[in-house]
């Protein structure tokens, strides 16, 4: 027999575990072309078994990920629901951290390039052929954004402090540059406007599961302010579990259901803004930034189901 705090903890693995499954197999089916766990339901040739094989991995991963919560709860069962909400919250933080010191870097670096490619500094001072090179979203994108990319990860491991402060201060000082340059030298260029609103997405799509830790977040119920602690925290359970999750999985689920689907496709496709040459190459990166608000707040929402069911089930 499971008990009500272990079925709380079930549950929220379970939402996590699977969160990482799905986005594991949309990887490896729109981005490494595998076939996808469809291949499965659908007659295959005898040409096509290494197919088949790989829908079965596929398959074999969100198996795996049902039944590793129940082996979680089983085995380190002395656990309590505080050190598993601290867990899923460090995951959820480590995420946002590295996420945001790639967004952070890229942007930085993003702009030189676009400022250096815009004003053919590097066309008539080093090498048209560089030139032409930092030109293509496919080689700067894989070259300059995938190697930063890694970088913010190994950052965030070493450095777990968030620093949304600084992204806000830069904001503030880039959109200070547009208008200085804009209305005192006549100069603006696309991709001024677009580290604003770069940075301005990674600011508030990664700032929502940090301030929802931080208990953050606006409320506008007149009730909850008045009700007992264990009140709130159940309410705040119900509202995780019917409000919160579905509304952020309907958003991961529908962002990344096909390879033109509204996250995927800008990503897939290396997507830039219309005017390329003159403004940054971040666009897919915007739209993966809806992905990781999803991801992160499924599981930071997790977390807080753990955190109140904690204060509900501690004992007196």
């Amino acid at each position: 027999m499971f008990s009500a705090p272990k079925i709380v903890r079930i549950f929220c693995y379970l939402v996590t575990s699977l969160t990482f499954a799905f986005l594991i197999n949309n990887i490896l089916t729109y981005y490494l072309g595998w076939p996808g766990t469809d291949k499965i339901f659908i007659k295959t040739n005898v040409n096509d078994i290494k197919n088949l094989y790989l829908s079965y991995i596929q398959l074999f991963i969100y198996f795996s990920a049902v039944f590793i919560p129940f082996i979680l709860v089983y085995y380190f069962n002395k656990r309590s629901l505080q050190q598993d909400s601290e867990a899923l919250s460090a995951i959820s933080s480590y995420i946002v951290n590295a996420v945001f010191w790639t967004a952070l870097i890229v942007g930085i670096v993003d702009f030189i390039i676009s400022f250096s490619v815009v004003e053919k500094i590097i066309q008539n001072n080093i090498s048209e052929k560089i030139h032409l090179f930092l030109s293509s979203p496919q080689n700067r994108i894989k070259f300059i954004h995938a190697p930063i990319a890694l970088l913010g990860f190994i950052i965030a491991f070493y450095n777990k402090k968030i620093g949304f402060v600084w992204l806000a201060t830069l904001v503030v000082i880039a959109e200070g540059l547009i208008v200085i340059s804009r209305f005192v030298y006549s100069y603006e260029q696309t991709f001024m406007g677009d580290l604003v609103r770069y940075w301005y997405a990674a600011l508030f799509l990664l700032g929502s599961a940090h301030t929802l830790v931080k208990e953050g977040h606006v409320r506008v119920d007149i009730l909850y302010a008045k009700a007992k602690e264990k009140t709130q925290a159940l309410l705040n359970i119900i509202g995780s579990t019917f409000f919160g999750i579905p509304l952020c999985a309907l958003v991961m689920i529908y962002g990344m259901e096909g390879r033109s689907s509204t996250i995927n496709s800008p990503i897939v496709n290396f997507e830039v803004t219309s005017q390329a040459t003159a403004g940054l190459y971040v666009k897919y990166m915007m739209a993966g930034f809806l992905g990781v608000f999803a991801v992160t707040m499924i599981i930071q929402f997790a977390s807080y189901i753990l955190f109140n069911a904690n204060k509900i089930y501690k004992k007196n």
